[in-house]
């Protein structure tokens, strides 16, 4: 039997391992954590030490600092910022969209459109995301100058101006052509800091011809021109307002419309387009032939004051105005001599000859100066007393009023106007008073802006401007269109509507209605009649006989135009200019004789030598008017078609009648 010893005797037994040996589990531990450290490449032998207490409270406390300073931060920003916040956080919660409309667009009496809106894509940069640090500019730049076929440097300047005026967008280039934006979204994610705005640019349908009268629309304030500027207020479009609502994160959680887009209104004209093209390619044709380059023409409705027609040469393209033009590209554009942003027919005044004679004709009979049977013996000019010669362009013998305006007779003009032996004249207050009355020396009132208003001289004008006083020579002047009275074309034209509907002198208007996107009518434009029965019907009887006699009777100035399907009335002028052996030729009709529908004047500026060359073009022009528009040349397609449309317009007046080329005086 074994004895065990007790549990006091195994004391006796116990190994006492000495105070720094390791423990096995230790050594094991050690042993990864050198390998750790060898792979680790990290420093052995670490030593680490407890934070000292010092350190240890001046960490606490600013802990302790930092916290008063966040809760009181937060304090001030609850309540006292709390409203200011709230509406900042409302701001941001939604987002205003503008919703893109169309501009109004143009048509002609005859529903013909004028004026189109089409697509157009603009390059825009947003310059705060092109500054951004980590953005590599130049590569973004140089690709979009390959695009745009610039240098970089010139877009890099370019942006920089605009950053330095804080622009946070701006368009960069205007009207990119289709494979420029087809490049460009292919390499869209590319060109950090651009994008393509789509919108709508102006379609100007023959351009040249219509231009003075429609213009042009700019994004300028104040400019433009024509009808586009003139009805700006009613062809402008009204961008909607779409709210989105979003998260903080950006994300679009929905959307409200608070405004919606409305299209600007449409204006339907009094022009006729064919008509308005007939008078261009007439007027070119002209000018072309006779080596001018200066012309204007106006056509209205006697009866009610509707500008049909409205022509002005040279002209403009307005479409140009759509395009993003370089500074070098307008400067060409501007220094064609085939280009002109002038409406001569509104805008251009001039002596106008012996048109003015229908009215000295006017103001003599309702002033009992002269009877409409009295003659006057014309023996080819005027002997005055300061031993001047007033010469007239040909001897017209006994000339009544009537054989006075068809042959325009000038030594008639001169004595009714100023006097002459014991036949008293008009004076220069008395002609002044009935140029007035038919409209001349102010704005007519059309609705298009830059109107000139003319002039009509007196002595008072005369003595204040030059220091010297009214002589009779001066009076001679202006009784045959000359010296210092201006008048423009359009002002010619209603003077001479107002002869022809019996003495109703109206505001020329070029717009008929306007209309909404659906053709509901907004506003009708009714004529404004200026003023009536200021010439008595026998004097406009007599004065309309005679300017039917310059067209029916042998030796009148326009017998050409005897050669129409309808009567017409009409008034030749020749006007001597500055430059030797250069004239303005002039004319101005209406027809029919009995019931006119149609006034034209035509003005051709600078003419060299040749006189009365108005009225091939005059007679060109009514001639188309007056035939059915089946059987105008441009609608024919059979030659027999085109013989009738000359047999319907054959005239009575003798062969040995026609004028020659210098008819028109």
């Amino acid at each position: 039997m074994l004895n065990y010893p007790s549990h006091k005797n195994l004391k006796s037994f116990r190994v006492k391992k000495p105070k720094t040996e390791i423990e096995t589990d230790e050594v094991y531990w050690d042993k990864i954590a050198q390998k750790k450290e060898r792979f680790l490449d990290l420093p052995s032998h670490k030593i680490e030490t407890p934070i000292a207490a010092r350190n240890f409270w001046l960490l606490f406390l600013f802990f302790l600092l930092a916290m008063a300073i966040l809760f009181s931060r937060s304090a001030y920003l609850q309540v006292a910022q709390s409203q200011s916040l709230l509406q900042q956080s409302q701001k941001n919660r939604f987002l205003a969209q503008e919703l893109k409309s169309q501009r109004g667009v143009i048509y002609d009496r005859n529903n013909k459109q004028l004026v189109f809106n089409e697509s157009s894509f603009d390059l825009a940069c947003d310059v705060q995301v092109f500054e951004k640090e980590n953005l590599q500019k130049e590569p973004v730049l140089r690709k979009l100058a390959e695009i745009l076929n610039k240098d970089w440097l010139e877009i890099e300047k370019e942006i920089n101006v605009q950053a330095e005026k804080k622009q946070k967008e701006f368009i960069l280039a205007k009207n990119l052509d289709i494979n420029q934006v087809i490049i460009f979204n292919a390499q869209a994610q590319e060109l950090a800091g651009f994008k393509i705005n789509e919108s709508k640019k102006r379609n100007y349908a023959d351009s040249q011809i219509f231009a003075p009268i429609i213009g042009y629309v700019s994004s300028e304030p104040d400019s433009g021109s024509g009808l586009e500027n003139f009805y700006n207020d009613y062809l402008k479009e009204k961008p909607g307002i779409m709210q989105l609502e979003r998260m903080a994160g950006g994300k679009i959680l929905d959307g409200q419309l608070k405004t919606p887009p409305e299209t600007g209104e449409s204006l339907i004209l009094n022009i006729d387009s064919g008509l308005q093209e007939k008078i261009y390619k007439a007027l070119s044709e002209t000018l072309k032939k006779y080596g001018a380059t200066k012309a204007s023409a106006v056509a209205v409705n006697p009866q009610n004051g509707e500008v049909l027609a409205m022509v002005s040469i040279p002209s403009f393209d307005n479409n140009v105005f759509s395009k993003n033009l370089t500074h070098e590209e307008y400067q060409k554009i501007i220094s064609d001599p085939n280009f002109s942003l002038y409406n001569r027919a509104v805008s251009g005044a001039y002596p106008i000859g012996s048109t003015v004679k229908p009215l000295i004709a006017s103001a003599a009979l309702e002033e009992k100066i002269i009877g409409q049977n009295q003659t006057i013996n014309c023996e080819g000019g005027l002997a005055l007393k300061d031993s001047t010669f007033k010469s007239d362009w040909k001897t017209h013998g006994p000339t009544d009023v009537r054989k006075a305006i068809a042959e325009s007779c000038d030594v008639y003009f001169y004595t009714i106007g100023g006097g002459y032996g014991n036949q008293k004249g008009l004076g220069i207050d008395r002609i002044k008073k009935y140029f007035e009355l038919f409209g001349f020396g102010t704005s007519t009132g059309i609705d298009l802006p830059g109107e000139d208003p003319g002039f009509v001289p007196d002595a008072d004008w005369k003595k204040a401007k030059t220091g010297q006083s009214w002589y009779p020579g001066d009076t001679y002047n202006i009784s045959i269109g000359q010296g210092y009275l201006k008048v423009t074309p359009l002002q010619l034209t209603m003077a001479t509507a107002a002869i022809a509907n019996g003495g109703k002198l109206y505001s020329p208007g070029l717009v008929q209605k306007i209309v909404d996107d659906k053709n509901n009518v907004i506003k009708e434009i009714k004529p404004e009649l200026i003023r009536e029965n200021f010439i008595s019907p026998q004097t406009l009887k007599t004065v309309r006989e005679g300017m039917r006699q310059t067209v029916n009777a042998y030796g009148g100035t326009a017998t050409s135009l005897n050669f129409l399907p309808v009567a017409a009335a009409a008034k030749t002028g020749t006007v001597e200019t500055s430059k030797k052996e250069y004239y303005h030729n002039l004319i101005t009709v209406f027809a029919p004789y009995e019931e006119p529908t149609i006034a034209l004047t035509i003005i051709l500026e600078s003419v060299y030598k040749y006189l009365g060359i108005t009225n091939a073009p005059a007679k060109d022009i009514l001639n188309w008017y007056f035939t059915p528009e089946a059987l105008r040349p441009e609608n024919v397609t059979s030659t027999s078609a085109v013989q009738e449309v000359s047999t319907s317009t054959t005239s009575t007046v003798p062969e040995q009648q026609m004028p020659s080329e210098a008819e028109g005086h």
